[in-house]
């Protein structure tokens, strides 16, 4: 692994830290958050299972068309009211990802530039050193 640098924070480092922040600003938003990201990690699976389960029999139970067809329409509402957060929250975590990267970088930049800026400076003074000499 590697010796992390003084100055150039990792991207996992600025997500940690939003998160530490997060969790000492408001510690309901984020128990809530880490409830609602379980619920959705581990219910999301069964509740298709559960359509599937719900669909099947609707294909062979003996009743009028319209009840079938009002049971399949609040079957395929229920998977979105659960798929929806889920995906939502992925796409979240993926937009954070991409923005702890996008700070990373511009850090690590930052600190190369004003370091070469440093360096060419210190060529300059010493060009001008041996132009005198």
């Amino acid at each position: 692994m590697e010796e992390p640098h003084i100055r150039i924070r990792h991207p996992n480092e600025i997500l940690r830290q939003a998160k530490h922040a997060k969790k000492q600003t408001n510690r309901v938003a984020y128990a809530n958050g880490i409830v609602i990201e379980w619920i959705t990690n581990h219910f999301l699976a069964s509740v298709i299972l559960f359509d599937v389960a719900f669909i099947v029999p609707l294909l062979v139970i003996n009743a009028p068309s319209n009840i079938k067809i009002t049971l399949g329409v609040i079957s395929g509402s229920w998977i979105q009211w659960w798929a929806l957060p889920a995906l939502q929250r992925s796409q979240n975590r993926q937009q954070a990802q991409a923005d702890a990267k996008a700070d990373a970088d511009h850090e690590a930049l930052t600190f190369m530039a004003n370091n070469q800026q440093k360096i060419l400076l210190e060529v300059e003074a010493i060009k001008k050193e041996l132009d005198k000499s």
